[in-house]
């Protein structure tokens, strides 16, 4: 396919990758064996990349924990 004028088709160096961004971090630990297989069984089926997982889980997990603290304050008043 020919292109034209200033178009040009997207090489692999164009793509910032989530590795190269500066506002994202590497985030790792280790889980039993099963939850692993099972996570990126998951991730797979539902098309989903690990990274986008692991985002999510770590989002909802924070947000547990926060509500939890501001609850327990609450309480002590």
């Amino acid at each position: 396919m020919m292109n034209s004028g200033n178009l040009r088709e997207p090489h692999s160096d164009d793509l910032v990758t989530k590795r190269d961004d500066p506002n994202y971090a590497q985030v790792s630990g280790y889980v039993p064996k099963e939850l692993a297989l099972r996570f990126k069984v998951l991730c797979t089926s539902e098309e989903m990349s690990q990274s986008e997982a692991l985002e999510e889980a770590i989002a909802l997990w924070m947000q547990k924990k926060e509500d939890s603290k501001r609850t327990s304050s609450n309480n002590d008043r």
